[in-house]
């Protein structure tokens, strides 16, 4: 009868953050029986947005620091830092915001980026339930004598949260990244882990960004560095360090049929701290996915995860600014598997992104891959297509933005404090 195969998921809470990532080291069996010496290691952070180290929404670059202090006791012959950032933003400035770029430089570790990397692999991959039969992988990548997978956790506006399955969406370039999101992304994620597959998988949950994140997060403190060779058990208990109901999060079933993991609490083995005593209630707002907003018709079949973080981000900007209820006559339509109302005129229709462009004559068509950040609700309260174009970012946009985001400030600490308490910013800085 063959053994039960199990996944071990390490969490440690030390004083300081070098020691709880050698801990968790050590629980996984030592960083000098995971690593070869004399082999070529690859750091795979979360470093796919222009932010600050505050903000929580990229790799702490202490956390990525102290990665690289362990790794190097193991004594490997390179450590090079990988990224490809979201569609729209630029990896190396992604580097320099998120301040892994001086950790790179003070501890002389090469970064590439992934984007501009020219020696592609095309490399097939089983395809799940995705339209993905091929993705284009740097040779590099595929050559590492080990990928060390380093996210952070973080909720997020369309995929509830990221952590260690979502971060190796970050290890393709536009093409393949946009392909991604004009499908299943969940889907889509498995396939691309076929092709890149890290053995080693370490959370950074120090701080995680909790709220509207990754546009406008919320830091929460909880002070914890989890580690595993399966990302899908580590995922797993890292909702449960942070409150996050699974049944909600669309990937797990997906990510243990396509085996990559363990989803079964009862096949995995917690070493370190106990999840109970580092436990942190965070903040997730778009839990409820699309029908956060039933006044609205909206329209979202074939929308990409980039196009339904737009669309919530907007909605909510609707209510922050007072302007929700009196524009509650509105189809939005996001995707392109959409029918489009016939009984309603064009200025009622607002059609988000590239893919709904087949419908630009049936309502207000915002271009974009996905549009502006504010293009969404711009056009809503002026009644004309808000895509940036001429002297309108200047003449309306930058002008709106700067009169709105106090209130969208307020709104988004309001709604913060109705989570954690009225004390919450004062505590969570302490």
């Amino acid at each position: 009868m063959s053994k039960e195969k199990r996944a071990l998921v390490a969490i440690a809470k030390e004083p300081e953050i070098q020691a709880s990532v050698t801990k968790v080291f050590d629980l996984m069996g030592g960083v000098t029986n995971m690593i070869e010496k004399g082999s070529t290691v690859v750091l795979k952070p979360n470093a796919g947005h222009a932010a600050p180290a505050e903000s929580a929404v990229c790799t702490n670059p202490e956390t990525f620091r102290a990665v690289i202090h362990e790794v190097r006791k193991a004594q490997p012959r390179s450590i090079v830092v990988a990224e490809s950032a979201a569609v729209g933003c630029d990896t190396m400035e992604c580097y320099q915001l998120s301040g892994i770029a001086k950790v790179c430089e003070e501890e002389n570790v090469e970064m590439i980026d992934i984007k501009r990397d020219k020696d592609l692999v095309n490399v097939a991959v089983r395809g799940y339930k995705s339209n993905i039969k091929h993705a284009k992988i740097p040779r590099f990548l595929l050559e590492a004598d080990h990928i060390i997978n380093l996210p952070i956790l973080k909720a997020h506006a369309s995929m509830v949260f990221s952590c260690a399955l979502k971060n190796i969406k970050g290890t393709v370039q536009d093409a393949v990244h946009v392909t991604m999101h004009q499908q299943n992304l969940t889907m889509a994620m498995m396939d691309v882990w076929y092709a890149v597959r890290p053995d080693i998988n370490i959370v950074d949950a120090i701080n995680v960004a909790s709220g509207f994140s990754p546009h406008t997060p919320t830091p929460l403190h909880v002070g914890v560095i989890m580690g595993s060779y399966d990302p899908v058990a580590l995922d797993m208990i890292a909702c449960d360090v942070v409150g996050i109901d699974t049944d909600k999060v669309s990937y797990f079933k997906a990510a243990e049929e396509a085996e990559l993991g363990i989803c079964d609490r009862a096949r995995i083995d917690v070493v370190g701290e106990k999840v109970e005593d580092v436990y942190k209630k965070m903040w997730i707002p778009y839990i409820g996915g699309m029908d956060k907003w039933p006044e609205y018709d909206i329209r979202c079949q074939g929308a990409c995860s980039s196009c339904q973080a737009m669309l919530a981000l907007n909605m909510e900007t609707l209510k922050a600014i007072g302007a929700y209820d009196e524009n509650s006559d509105k189809t939005i339509v996001i995707g392109g598997r959409n029918t489009i109302p016939e009984d309603k005129p064009k200025d009622k229709i607002i059609l988000h992104g590239n893919c709904t462009r087949k419908f630009a004559d049936k309502g207000l068509w915002i271009p974009g891959c996905p549009p502006g950040e504010v293009a969404l609700y711009m056009t809503i309260l002026e009644g004309k297509v808000m895509d940036g174009e001429g002297d309108m970012v200047e003449k309306i946009i930058r002008p709106r933005m700067e009169h709105d985001h106090p209130a969208w400030e307020a709104y988004v600490r309001e709604q913060a404090k109705k989570f954690y308490g009225d004390d919450f910013f004062e505590k969570n800085n302490e």
